[in-house]
């Protein structure tokens, strides 16, 4: 799931999406729940600014 999780949002966020649009986007189609702040760290972990 982690990898899904990464993919999904490094994805989006290359995008130009918001990191709220991200977290309802995999809480609807993977059915994972995730909070923003949880992922903002998740995204600041793997060292992806944008």
């Amino acid at each position: 799931m982690n990898c899904l999780i990464n993919e999904t949002a490094d994805r989006y966020l290359r995008k130009g999406r918001k990191i709220e649009v991200i977290s309802r986007y995999i809480r609807l189609k993977y059915r994972i729940s995730i909070e923003n702040a949880a992922l903002a760290k998740r995204l600041q972990l793997m060292n992806l600014n944008y």
